[in-house]
């Protein structure tokens, strides 16, 4: 790749950060990273740090106004969520560089603005539910269908999911202050798959599809993610979706992520989607190791203006069937973490990563979502299995 000169904004130096800011250093550029942790390893790695929080973004912008740049800055970039994302389109705007209207990721961060705004544009979505039933005698009885799903407004990792059984679990919800904060949906039975992808110039470029495993209600914890996925017939109607989900909410450029779920009639439902990278260790992982694609060398591309058109990845390498990312949960009623389990390959398989996700000794009774999960490993196989056959034999492993 081309050596370029120049200096690159790192919004976080944590570890997820690290593939961004070494793809950003092997292209030769200067690297400024911003975290409010002294300790971040991603620091290390970086020319220049500026301590504070990843949510300060007026406060990294005044603190931008004193670094000595020794080279033009080409760039910003997040491998973050949520309010850091914010931050990357406030300080793409004050320092001339490529990124997001800050209105349109502010529209993202609130689920019920989102639905709101993208319903008039055609997009799938299920239907929103009111928290209050009519109880006026002329108007007609709201008719509910459970179980019905309650979910933060605003949050991620499937915290503070809570599935309503009955007519009496709903009335309970409705009655509670907190329930304005929630965005009620009709539970909806299908297979869920994550779509990767970049935009640049307002069009959307679909890189990967992959099958999402959860455990169902009342959690909904995501225990696996599996390439390739068996929907892969339906890419090119999740990314009609997508383009039309950038045209609608306007968003200009950088990385995208979004959830469907498709039903047995093969609707494709949009859940969830965001201008960021995503977590799972999608796009840092499972991605690079089943097809060899490097996203974050295309992430720096896109960030700092530089050409690149990416594609649909289809051809496994080496031979690969299917690579998986699958997750422990602990056990009922266990209160501390334990010492880090290994899972045993099969013939064909290979562990290619493994990763400890909550200390040893650690408290677990607090955690909630996907921040119970307790380890991660990710493994692929050459032999010709179905995923649920595969999957079964790898979850039967974590129980010997």
């Amino acid at each position: 790749m081309k050596q370029l000169t120049g200096s690159y904004l790192s919004i976080g130096a944590g570890e997820n950060q690290i593939p961004l800011i070494r793809a950003a250093k092997a292209r030769g550029l200067k690297v400024i990273s911003v975290d409010t942790n002294p300790q971040a390893p991603g620091l290390v790695e970086s020319d220049i740090r500026i301590l504070e929080s990843t949510h300060e973004y007026r406060k990294i912008l005044h603190s931008m106004s004193k670094v000595p740049l020794p080279f033009k800055l080409m760039g910003v970039g997040s491998r973050s969520y949520g309010k850091a994302v914010y931050t990357v389109s406030y300080l793409a705007e004050k320092l001339k560089l490529r990124g997001n209207p800050r209105d349109t990721v502010n529209l993202f961060l609130d689920k019920e603005k989102f639905k709101n705004s993208v319903t008039k544009f055609g997009i799938p979505l299920p239907a929103s539910l009111t928290s209050h039933l009519v109880t006026k005698a002329k108007e007609k009885k709201i008719e509910l269908k459970f179980p019905i799903i309650a979910k933060p407004k605003e949050g991620s990792g499937k915290k503070g999911i809570t599935v309503l059984e009955t007519e009496a679990e709903f009335k309970k919800f409705s009655r509670l202050k907190t329930s304005e904060n929630f965005l009620l949906e009709p539970f909806i039975p299908g297979d869920e798959v994550t779509v990767l992808g970049f935009v640049i110039a307002r069009r959307f470029y679909l890189i990967s599809l992959t099958d999402k495993i959860t455990t169902g209600k009342p959690n909904f914890i995501e225990v696996a993610h599996v390439a390739p996925s068996k929907h892969v017939p339906m890419a090119g109607e999740l990314k009609m979706i997508c383009q039309a989900i950038v045209t609608a909410t306007k968003l200009k450029t950088g990385p995208f992520v979004a959830e469907f779920k498709i039903t047995k009639n093969k609707e494709c439902l949009l859940i969830e989607s965001a201008p960021e990278v995503g977590g799972e260790f999608l796009a840092d992982v499972l991605i690079p190791e089943h097809y060899g694609y490097q996203y974050f060398n295309d992430l720096l591309s896109v960030t700092i203006g530089e050409k690149t058109r990416p594609g649909f990845l289809k051809k496994a390498k080496d031979g690969i069937t299917k690579s998986a990312l699958v997750f422990t949960l602990p056990k009922d009623n266990q209160k501390k973490m334990g010492e880090p389990i290994t899972l045993p390959a099969n013939f064909g398989e290979t562990v290619f990563f493994q990763k400890q996700l909550v200390p040893t000794g650690s408290s677990l009774e607090k955690l909630e979502g996907n921040h119970k999960r307790t380890q991660v490993f990710g493994i692929t196989t050459k032999a010709a299995i179905t995923t649920k056959e595969w999957l079964d034999s790898i979850f039967a492993r974590f129980n010997s």
